[in-house]
Order: C-alpha cells, then sequence, then structure tokens
C-alpha cells in the first residue's frame, strides 16, 4: 500500500512537471495518423470474416480517433456517451457505488443497453468473454468494464440488438465487443491530468506507455496505464450539497421511553444544553416529537476515490504463410474506496443508569412526562425511569465507509490459419477476477453496541445478562437484574450516544466496530473455436458460412464477514450494512451455425442458429435472420429478428441471504397497512433470499431500418428496435407482499420469520413489518424506439476538412407488468426514462490542428418524489430547491431537459508529439433538481461534476 501510494504521488508530480510550462493558450490533439492495413476483420454480430461493417444488423463503432478526442480515461466514460446506454439504472459508474446494499460495487462500472439491466449486455474483449465481476451489483452479474485500461483499447463496437444465436446467453439486449490494439509499433508516452474548475479537487492523473516491436515473423506490444483519481463528494457542489429532506435521525438521537412519554420521540431543550446538544437550526419538530435532523449529502461521497494499475500484452508469431499464434495477457490491480451516509439505530434500550445520560436531558425528560400524565401519575425524578430501557433513535457520527482492492487477469492463447480458402481458429482463455472489501469506518455490530448501550458490555469484552436482550426484537428488551461488570471486579464499557457520539472508550473501537472484511473470486475457463468460408454457388454469389463450438466453465464464490452475516436470532448484525453471499460453479457449452447467403446481386440473408446447453438447467436453442437489401447505392434496407435468452446468473443460482431495505407503499398495497391507502407504510430492513427453481429470461428482438447515403459526403441511418423481454429474475416487492398476502408465502408475527425463509412479519396492528423477498421470474417488459444518427463531411481547399456527427435515440415505449395483481407499468417519460438523449458534434481537421465542439441532450421526464419529500419543499430554508421545481399541468414533478457542450482542441508536432485539451461541460451547465434521488442528481443522466478540464500530453518515438 505504501510503495502504490508512492508511486501515484510520482505520477502526480511527474504529470504537474509536464504540464507547468504551458502557455496561457492550450491546445488538444487527435491520436495521430495510421495508414488504414488492408485486412480481413470480424466484425461484431458474426463469425463470418470480411462481412461488410454496414450489414444487416446495426453496429455502433467507436475508434481509436474518437476515444482520443473524447478525454475520456475509463471505458465507462466512453458508453456513457452512447445514446444506446442511457435510461433507466441499467448503465452504472462509480458515481453510484457505496456501502448501501441499494449501492453499486465500489470502484465498478457495467454498462446496460436499452435500459435492460447490466446482466443482459453481453461484454467481450476480442470477440471472447470475460470473467464476471467477483462482487455482483445486488444478485445480478456484471462484467467491470473499469478493469480494461483505455489505453489499451482500439475500438469499441456496440451490438445494440439481440445476439444470443452468435454469442449466447447475456446478449438480450446486445454485446459490447472491445477491440485491443494489437498492431502499434514503436514507444510512445502520454500524461494526462484533469480536473474540474469548482474550486474542489476531483483531480485525475494519467500516465500510460505503449510499446510495439515488429519481428521478422512476429509483433508484440505491452501496453502499461496507470491512473489516480481523487474523490468527489456531494458537499461539493450547490445542488447536492444539502439533503432537499434531511433525515429526523441524527447523530444526536430522539429518546422516547415508551410508556411515561407521548410522543414518539423528544430531544432535550436546546436552550438548556447548549454544550451538549443539537445546533438551534438543527432542532425540529415533527409528528414524533423533536429530532435533531442530519444532512446525509455533507458526507455521502459522489464518486470513488480510485486508483489503477494495469498491463496489457499481446504477441503474435506467424509460424507460416497461413499460420498464426495468437496470445493477449491482461493484468489490473485497483483499490477504491466509497462513501455512504452513516447508518441509523432505531428503538435501540439505553439503560437510565448509565453514568452519561447529561442532567439537562434526564431533567427535560422528566419535565415532559411530568406536563403529560399519560398514566394518571408522573415520575418525579429520573430515577423513576431505572429498570426501564428508555429508547433512541438516531445515526452514527461517522459515514459508512468501504475500501475495496481489486485484481484481475485474463489470458488468451490461440492459434489462426487458412485452409483452402476456409479460416479457422482455436483458443483457450482464462480469466479470474478477486476482490477484497474491508470497512474502514460506520460499521457498528449491533449486538456489541445494544449491550454497550444498557451496561452489559464489559471492557474486556465480557458480556453479562444484567438486561436480557432480545436482537430479533430490541425494543423487547428487559431489565433482567443480573450480574454487573463491577459485581465481576471488571469495568462497565458504556456506549455514549450523547454529545455528537464523539466521545467513547477504547472498548467500543474493539468490540462494537468492525472491519467486515469480505472476499470474492470468479472464475473462466474456455475453449472456443471455429471456421468460417465459401462453400456453395449461387448465381449471386458463394453462401459464406461459419460453424464453431465453445465449452466454458465458470465459478464464482463470495464470502461475507462473519459478523455480517445475518441468522434467525439476529437478523442484523451489522447496523445498516447488507452482507451478501455467492457460492456457484456450472459449465455450458455451445454449438452454432451462421450463414450469409446472396440472394441476389443486392439482397443478402443471414441466418444463424446457436445451442447452449447448461448442467445446471439444460439447452436452449435461438435462430436470428437478418435480411440486407440496397435499392442502389444510396439506399440500403436492413431488418432482423432473433430470439435470446439470459441463464439466471452465478449470483443468483448460488446466492444467498442478501439484506436490503423496502418502505411499504400503502397506496399500492394497502392490504400491508391494515387496510388504510393513506398510511405511511412500515420502512422494512429486509432480505432478498434465494430460489433454486429459477428459469432462464427469454426475448424477442426485431428491428429495421435505413442506410443512406445521398452523396459521397453523407450518411444516414435510421433504425427501428423492439425488444420483448418475459420471465424476468429480480424482486418486485410489492408483487410479492400481495402474493404473501394471498396465501403463497408464510405470513407469521413480529420476530417469528427465520431468517432466509420467504414471507411477511405482521404486526398486531395489521400492518407488514419485515419481509423476507424471493428472487422470482416475474412477468415481461417491452422496450422499443428508434436510433437515428447522420454524419456529413466537408472538404475545403483552404480551411482543412470538417465533419457533422448527429445521434440520438427516441425512447418510444418501456413496458412492465411485474405481475398481473400490479398491472402494466409504463417507464417512458418518467422517472430515469427520458424519451431523448442526443448526441452531436463537429470536428475540424487543419494540418497540424484539430478541434471539436460536441453537444449532449437529455430530454425531460416525470420525476418520482414521496409525499414527504414534497413536504420538505415548504419548510424554512428549501427556497433553493422550491425555486428549480417544474409542476405540469396535471400537478406532477417535471424533471428539466439538460443540454451540455463539450470542446476539445488539439495540435500535432514536428517531433511526434502532441499535446490536447478538452473542456466537458463547457458552460458549467448544473444538472436539473431530481426529488427522486437521494442526492437531488439522477447520476444515471445526468452529471454532477461541472465543466471538467482534462489536458494530455504523448510523444511518440
Amino acid at each position: 500500500m505504501d510503495n502504490r501510494t508512492q508511486l501515484y504521488t510520482a505520477i502526480r508530480l511527474a504529470v504537474g512537471c509536464s504540464l507547468v510550462g504551458g502557455s496561457a493558450l492550450t491546445f488538444a490533439q487527435e491520436a495521430p495518423q495510421v495508414a488504414d492495413a488492408v485486412e480481413e476483420v470480424v466484425v461484431t454480430g458474426t463469425h463470418i470474416k470480411g462481412l461488410d461493417a454496414e450489414g444487416a444488423v446495426q453496429v455502433v463503432q467507436i475508434n481509436r480517433d474518437d476515444i482520443e478526442a473524447s478525454g475520456a480515461t475509463s471505458p465507462i466514460e466512453i458508453l456513457q456517451q452512447l445514446s444506446q446506454t442511457g435510461g433507466g439504472s441499467g448503465t452504472f459508474s462509480t458515481a453510484t457505488s457505496g456501502a448501501l446494499s441499494s449501492s453499486t460495487p465500489v470502484g465498478a462500472a457495467g454498462v446496460s443497453l436499452r435500459g435492460l439491466g447490466a446482466s443482459s449486455t453481453l461484454v467481450l474483449v476480442n470477440g471472447r468473454r470475460v470473467s464476471v465481476s467477483s462482487f455482483a451489483k445486488g444478485q445480478e452479474s456484471f462484467v467491470d468494464v473499469n478493469s480494461i485500461p483505455l489505453s489499451a483499447i482500439e475500438r469499441v463496437e456496440v451490438l445494440p440488438s439481440g445476439a444470443a444465436a452468435t454469442y449466447g446467453a447475456d446478449a438480450v439486449a446486445g454485446v459490447v465487443n472491445f477491440v485491443l490494439r494489437d498492431d502499434f509499433t514503436g514507444s510512445e508516452v502520454s500524461l494526462t491530468h484533469g480536473n474540474s474548475t469548482a474550486g474542489s479537487d476531483e483531480g485525475k492523473y494519467n500516465l500510460n506507455w505503449v510499446w510495439g516491436r515488429e519481428g521478422e515473423r512476429s509483433h508484440t506490444m505491452v501496453v502499461v496505464d496507470l491512473f489516480s483519481r481523487n474523490a468527489m463528494y456531494d458537499r461539493d457542489r450547490k445542488l447536492t450539497a444539502n439533503s432537499v429532506r434531511p433525515s429526523q435521525q441524527g447523530i444526536y438521537p430522539s429518546f422516547n421511553d415508551d410508556f411515561f412519554l407521548y410522543n414518539d420521540g423528544i430531544s432535550f431543550d436546546q436552550t438548556e444544553s447548549v454544550a451538549a446538544g443539537c445546533p438551534a437550526d438543527q432542532l425540529k419538530t415533527g409528528r414524533l416529537g423533536e429530532y435533531c435532523e442530519f444532512n446525509t449529502n455533507a458526507v455521502s461521497a459522489t464518486q470513488d476515490e480510485y486508483e489503477s494499475a494495469s498491463v496489457v500484452a499481446t504477441f503474435n508469431y506467424d509460424i507460416s504463410d497461413n499460420l498464426e499464434w495468437f496470445n493477449t495477457f491482461m493484468m489490473q490491480t485497483s483499490e477504491s474506496r466509497g462513501t455512504s451516509a452513516p447508518a441509523n439505530f432505531s428503538y435501540v434500550p439505553v439503560d437510565p443508569e448509565s453514568p452519561l445520560w447529561p442532567e439537562a436531558l434526564a431533567q427535560d425528560i422528566v419535565d415532559v412526562a411530568a406536563e403529560q400524565e399519560l398514566r394518571g401519575f408522573a415520575p418525579y425524578d429520573f430515577t423513576d425511569f431505572y429498570g426501564f430501557p428508555i429508547f433512541a433513535w438516531g445515526k452514527f457520527p461517522d459515514a459508512r465507509a468501504v475500501e475495496v482492492e481489486n485484481q484481475s487477469v485474463r489470458m488468451v492463447s490461440g492459434l489462426r490459419g487458412e485452409v483452402n480458402d476456409w479460416n479457422w481458429e482455436v483458443a483457450a482463455n482464462v480469466g479470474r477476477s478477486e476482490s477484497e472489501q474491508r470497512g474502514i469506518s460506520g460499521l457498528y455490530k449491533s449486538e456489541p453496541f445494544i449491550n454497550a448501550l444498557v451496561g452489559n458490555l464489559c471492557s474486556d469484552g465480557t458480556v453479562v445478562d444484567r438486561w436480557e436482550v432480545d436482537m430479533q426484537s430490541p425494543s423487547n428488551t428487559s431489565y433482567g437484574a443480573g450480574e454487573t461488570c463491577e459485581d465481576l471486579g471488571k469495568t462497565t464499557a458504556w456506549y455514549n450516544p450523547f454529545g455528537g457520539q464523539v466521545d467513547q472508550v477504547d472498548a467500543i473501537d474493539q468490540f462494537v466496530r468492525t472491519d467486515a472484511k469480505r472476499s470474492g473470486e470468479s472464475n473462466l475457463y474456455a475453449i472456443d473455436g471455429n471456421i468460417s468460408g465459401s462453400w456453395i454457388e449461387l448465381p449471386a454469389g458463394a453462401i459464406q458460412v461459419a460453424f464453431g463450438g465453445e465449452f466454458r466453465r465458470e465459478t464464482v464464490v463470495d464470502v461475507p464477514s462473519g459478523d455480517a452475516v445475518s441468522t434467525t436470532l439476529n437478523p442484523e448484525p451489522i447496523l445498516g450494512f447488507s452482507s451478501t453471499s455467492a457460492d456457484a460453479s456450472r459449465n455450458q457449452w455451445a454449438v452454432y451455425m451462421e450463414q450469409m447467403i446472396p440472394l441476389a446481386a443486392d439482397t443478402e440473408l443471414q441466418v444463424a442458429l446457436r445451442y447452449d446447453h447448461y448442467d445446471s438447467f439444460g439447452g436452449d436453442a435461438n435462430p436470428k435472420v437478418a435480411l440486407r437489401h440496397a435499392f442502389n447505392d444510396a439506399i440500403i434496407f436492413r431488418s432482423n429478428w432473433s430470439t435470446s435468452f439470459r441463464a439466471p446468473s452465478l449470483a443468483q443460482v448460488g446466492a444467498g441471504t442478501l439484506l436490503s431495505s423496502y418502505r411499504v407503499d400503502c397506496s399500492v398495497t394497502p392490504e400491508a397497512c391494515d387496510g388504510l391507502a393513506d398510511e405511511t407504510g412500515e420502512a422494512l430492513l429486509s432480505e432478498e433470499v434465494s430460489n433454486n427453481d429459477l428459469e432462464p429470461e427469454t426475448a424477442t428482438t426485431w428491428g429495421a431500418g435505413f442506410l443512406l447515403k445521398p452523396t459521397a459526403d453523407t450518411e444516414i441511418s435510421i433504425d427501428y428496435w423492439n425488444i420483448e423481454h418475459e420471465n424476468l429474475i429480480g424482486v418486485e416487492e410489492d408483487d410479492f407482499i400481495l402474493r404473501a398476502l394471498n396465501g403463497d408465502f408464510a405470513v407469521v408475527g413480529e420476530g417469528e420469520l427465520p431468517t432466509g425463509q420467504p414471507g411477511l412479519e405482521v404486526d398486531g396492528s395489521g400492518f407488514v413489518v419485515d419481509a423476507h423477498f424471493q428472487l422470482s421470474n416475474l412477468g415481461w417488459q417491452k422496450t422499443s424506439g428508434i436510433d437515428m444518427a447522420l454524419t456529413q463531411y466537408f472538404e475545403t481547399e483552404n480551411w482543412g476538412s470538417f465533419r457533422l456527427t448527429l445521434d440520438g435515440t427516441y425512447l418510444a415505449e418501456f413496458d412492465k407488468l411485474p405481475s398481473d395483481a400490479l398491472g402494466i407499468v409504463s417507464e417512458a417519460g418518467n422517472y430515469t426514462y427520458p424519451r431523448w438523449l442526443a448526441n452531436s458534434s463537429l470536428r475540424w481537421r487543419y494540418e497540424d490542428w484539430s478541434t471539436t465542439l460536441s453537444a449532449r441532450y437529455t430530454h425531460s421526464y416525470r420525476d418520482d418524489p414521496d409525499s414527504r419529500t414534497l413536504g420538505a419543499l415548504l419548510e424554512p430554508g428549501a427556497e433553493y430547491f422550491l425555486s428549480r421545481v417544474n409542476f405540469d399541468d396535471e400537478g406532477n414533478v417535471e424533471v428539466d431537459s439538460w443540454l451540455t457542450f463539450d470542446l476539445s482542441v488539439a495540435r500535432d508536432f514536428d517531433n511526434g508529439s502532441w499535446l490536447s485539451l478538452r473542456v466537458n461541460n463547457l458552460l458549467d451547465e448544473e444538472p436539473p433538481l431530481v426529488l427522486g434521488t437521494g442526492a437531488n442528481v439522477d447520476h444515471f443522466n445526468h452529471n454532477s461534476l461541472g465543466r471538467f478540464y482534462t489536458l494530455s500530453y504523448g510523444y511518440a518515438f
């Protein structure tokens, strides 16, 4: 760790020194131009070599020039710029990670096409699979695209339609294929530094070296990439600095004895205890009494602190003129940190005999109880509370923060050649991802915490039975009059919930706080082979065909800390922290066939069929048919139809119990709220449990479109896509609650549902107070829309060359039927599903100069605030937020559309060096307010980073 820190410090110094001497006029550049090599390649979407990239299936390509001009430093930044990856909560980056069960894994990023989720998008490297992340997103496996260094990528090919007939499972929404550089010759070093102009330090630093050597019969290339990025916090931006609705549980807890006191929560009088108490501007009164509010945005991270070191090496050797041995090696190590809001504690007992009670607070409780006289009598002094617990509602003083170290390795070795005009290839593919997560703050073990509140915990870790603690329902803790620590000659280790909880004895660190170490490992072992060529001559030409097969073994093991494993007797072992576990392995084999049939000189038909067999649930065959017809050189029609499937991911097949949270929506499930649809449902500390009977998801995809070339300098594409996705795997909480109440799952009293068993707990008043949701095959979802793109080239004699691009995606529908009981839910145009996503750019080249001005547009959509958030807008101090809220004619909250501009400027120098400047969000446009998120920003569709510059210098020799 120390060596790595020193290394990244050296990188920062090296980058800083290389940029200090720059003039006030800064520049940018695009990648040095290299003569195009004439080579038959395999286009993503087929195994047949040499087919036209403008074929029967839509493929989006991002080449090396585009990558360099984008200013991106990671693959996810490139992919987030595509309109096909937006919408919903599928594509995620480190901006959505953290220590909560709802967060994405710290340091990882996943790509999703069409909003269908990362597990429905197949990620390939050089056309082959890579191992999934060892830590899943909840119980959804995905490939961490951050494990692929951007400097090693030659181009990215995106096939935004179903491709199971070609590549097998997980390609329901399409394929993202990273094609690595392998033909570089020479040596190139580049340094990159970026930061925002906001005054906070979100600096990123990147140093990479590319070296390639051409031998008589061989080619070797090595890429070394070092990257470091500082964290960004919600508090660093005006829009996200404060919660719209601050938490009613703060580090100065509220108290209630649940007997004398009328209000559920009571805080001490600020005027009587200024030194030890809640700041005056945070002391509030609600329907439960007084509380000290807490601004969770003051501590939550917007993006991780992240460091990585990567090596990519390729070695190709021509054994003969028709036989090549190829090899690829990738290795990355990374370290990242995610920070979330402090955990809550609710209804926890505190011993009134604790010597830590502030005198003013104790007297305040007595005075309020005396005023209420609810039981016909009132306490005379605080000793009247002895022997009965006083309950506390609050929040721990330190943020939940975890650190993740990840190592990934990938090796591919194979042979390819040509025999009688037939191309063949065979390869072995091995991949591994290992991760370790360690809590660094804010993780508290519930049982010793409660024992320390009631005086049961001794300073040496011994636990006495002065109080009888019920961890299934801590509110049932009762005085047992057992021995104290002092009776045993020891010292009681009291937890201090007062004065901001900052003054604690050493035993609290030793026995109450935990680092909850978690480890994970995933492995991939695969062998594949294919052969392609021409076989039957037709009047319009030869039929092109490819045959192939693959065998794959995958394993995943995710082992949580023992401190975090839920049990029936202790259902929430670490307060506000989730444990996940998985242990699964499976074998899969597949065979496939593809044909390109020339029906006429201007018409071709592509057909494909693939059969996959899994040892866990059997086999599945998927066909694909695509047609391409050229009316003339200017108009090409293309269409496709296919079926796809997604096998349950290893994280789902081998899932353990995942701790989660959910608030019951009484308007949807009034039966869970004693039939009262207008009530506020209970906030559940719930579980997600496994299901051994999961079946694969299935999908049917079809699309049609036109490629238009009205002139030699104009290209237009219009494509319609339609995906019907059925048998979805997941958890639909409202549907589960309705099914359980209808008798499909157990419904028991409070505290009676064993851990790991699906069902509900209902209290005596008829409210659901706990739920163990089970992974299930749900209903269907259907999405459709149109992709449009325009590319226009302009060549001038004296002003250089120009290229104008426009592309956008219109989301026509995104309908879901989670269950018959809930009915169809239409997402398009609603929360996180904007109808329109669009990009445009104007690139100019003149001699050694180039510049690109680009724009990105996200359409407005309907927000999803709850009633308590809307009510908070009327509170004093919320004027800033209220002024930014828009209501439509029906009274619904609308999220504003968002338009940002980026500018890059570049120059190549005669000595082989280049300099570039990229400014993202040139006008520093603040993202729109989104009330449906705790951060006030939709990080899936918007970005709160603000204006960000990236300065790069490279030298090739």
